[in-house]
């Protein structure tokens, strides 16, 4: 009972800008994956980051869905912040990345995981794209996060494909990335430099 008060209290402190970390500790851990098979680093000081990543994103995604179960409000208020709802991404981007990071080591479940997280983050991109649309997107929120959603995602999911082999949607997905890119950085260097 009291390890289960303590998950509550714990997973009410949760916000999804803490996948954050998942996204630096798996790159970390593919960046030197890759550095060991061209230049002979030892390879378990990657597969090490990667494997702490996905504990921790294992850990975050029960933490999440606690704090769905025990608190749908909060993550309802969270999503439509307008600035830590960009933060939401990172759950299915790092999603992608688990599914990157462990495909050396089995068939199936890296496939499950990135098509899971492919289709939340276009889901998600979707949804915040038209929220935004609508004109109910405050200007003073116009910041650096809304890249996360239908950029930073887009580029993941094409590293994904490409490990996969799915070179024809990889390439729908950079080009998304990209033309999400070209769009976005007029309207927010606009919006950013008038505040100054």
């Amino acid at each position: 009972m009291i390890l289960i008060n303590k998950i509550k209290s714990l997973s009410a402190q949760f916000t999804s800008s803490y996948f954050g970390v998942v996204l630096g500790m798996i790159g970390t851990g593919m960046a030197w994956r890759y550095a060991a098979q061209e230049h002979g680093y030892p390879f378990y000081i990657g597969e090490g980051f990667i494997g702490i990543g996905c504990a921790i994103w294992l850990a975050l995604v029960l933490f999440f869905l606690v704090k769905f179960i025990g608190n749908k409000q909060s993550i309802i208020d969270e999503l439509k912040h307008p600035v830590a709802g960009g933060f939401f991404s990172l759950l299915p981007a790092t999603t992608v990345l688990v599914a990157i990071g462990l495909n050396p080591y089995f068939s199936i479940m890296p496939l499950i995981l990135f098509s899971v997280g492919a289709i939340a983050q276009l889901f998600y991109a979707c949804w915040l794209v038209g929220y935004q649309w609508k004109g109910e997107y405050p200007k003073a929120a116009t910041t650096p996060v809304l890249y996360l959603p239908t950029v930073a995602n887009n580029f993941i999911c094409a590293m994904a494909c490409g490990v996969f082999g799915l070179n024809d949607l990889g390439i729908l997905f950079f080009g998304a990335g990209v033309f999400s890119w070209l769009s976005l950085e007029p309207a927010i260097l606009k919006r950013v430099t008038k505040r100054f």
